[in-house]
């Protein structure tokens, strides 16, 4: 039955980056400099070496020194790069506190030395109403019916592991299940900026990596529109792009994306920053616009690629830009991961949309930001 294809998959899916110490006499710990001093020695007593990231010669040498002192015994402790050829030891990424940096950190320097599992040992909380860690035991049980229009949907294997994994995480509270992509954030393989797209980008920020890329990628001949309503971000993100790019081929708009024009509340949280209805000490008020009017003001053309990551406001932004969508046809990059239900609502109302249209799923983080629809024309 179609219920058990994903079913069957969410069950499947492995634990890559289990939260937890292994019972093992064989544990290589890596960690950066600044937990080190704090390793445990529930850890320490079956560690054969340990692996700084960020530490010298001379600082490892001190290391060494101050492990013996504390364990009698000699512990290596050696440069990050020396356990790319270690199958001899169960590796375990000890941090010492909560940021979720470390996460997508540890996971991107073990991807790097070609290790996709391991464990981490760092207070994680198990159950969290936050983005960042989400349970809810009967998600799919409440959902399977659109989850499963969803997964089949989806037009390749990999996009079916990366959704049923993202489930499996959800349902279990544990982000170990989280299958990360291999390629970068808004580059899939078969779907990212060209040169001499027309970009619309909802939702910038502070941190530009993505817009500097979309702007190199698309080149003079090209055309770069960035939306973000955050006075600050705004500020900060005009300042960071300008002082990175070679064109000036790109324009920042002080609005968000929405299905009109209006004013609405976000909520400044930092990487928790979402659209609120109820105003507090952390809303601002934002001015909005829907892609729609904007492009009809613009009088562009064409519209080449559009990403959105409006903080939880995605499916309004699509529904300000079903004329731009049905006219010009954009390759598209839309975020799943603010509500729970985006999961599945927002596919398929790009479904309505977009009958033609292949779907694809990519997730960037090792926590539960960053989970990416990709989509494009099949004959494009």
């Amino acid at each position: 039955m179609r219920v058990a294809m994903l079913f069957n998959a969410i069950k499947n899916t492995p634990l890559l980056r289990p939260n937890a110490l292994p019972a093992a006499k064989n544990i290589g710990i890596i960690c950066f400099r600044s937990a080190f001093l704090d390793i445990i020695d529930i850890l320490l007593n079956d560690a054969q070496a340990i692996f700084v990231i960020d530490a010298d010669d001379y600082q490892r040498n001190e290391m060494n020194d101050s492990i013996f002192k504390r364990k009698n015994r000699k512990i290596p402790v050696l440069p990050f790069e020396a356990i790319s050829l270690r199958i001899d030891l169960i590796f375990v990424f000890y941090h010492n506190d909560v940021q979720y940096h470390h996460l997508a950190h540890c996971w991107r320097y073990m991807r790097n030395v070609g290790y996709e599992s391991f464990y981490t040992f760092m207070p994680i909380p198990h159950i969290n109403t936050g983005m960042t860690f989400v349970y809810e035991y009967d998600y799919y049980i409440k959902h399977s019916d659109n989850l499963e229009k969803v997964y089949l949907m989806l037009s390749d294997e990999d996009s079916k592991s990366v959704f049923a994994s993202r489930i499996r995480a959800i349902s279990s509270g544990t982000i170990g299940y989280l299958k990360v992509s291999e390629y970068e954030e808004y580059f899939h393989p078969l779907i990212k900026p060209e040169l001499g797209d027309v970009i619309l980008d909802g939702g910038i920020s502070e941190y530009v990596e993505p817009q500097i890329a979309f702007i190199k990628h698309i080149g003079s001949e090209g055309k770069y529109f960035g939306f973000e309503p955050d006075p600050e971000g705004f500020r900060t993100a005009s300042e960071r792009i300008k002082k990175s790019v070679p064109y000036d081929n790109y324009e920042i708009i002080p609005f968000g994306l929405w299905h009109k024009r209006d004013k609405i509340l976000f909520e400044i949280l930092g990487l928790g920053t979402r659209f609120s209805e109820i105003k507090n000490e952390n809303t601002i008020e934002c001015n909005v616009i829907s892609v729609d009017e904007f492009v009809e003001f613009q009088r562009l053309n064409k519209v080449d690629f559009i990403k959105l990551d409006v903080e939880g406001v995605e499916l309004n932004a699509l529904k300000g830009a079903m004329k731009t969508i049905k006219t010009f046809r954009p390759k598209l990059a839309i975020s799943l991961y603010h509500q729970l239900h985006d999961l599945y609502i927002i596919p398929l109302f790009l479904k309505e949309i977009c009958i033609d249209y292949n779907f694809y799923l990519g997730h960037h983080h090792s926590a539960l930001h960053e989970t990416i629809l990709y989509a494009k024309p099949n004959s494009y």
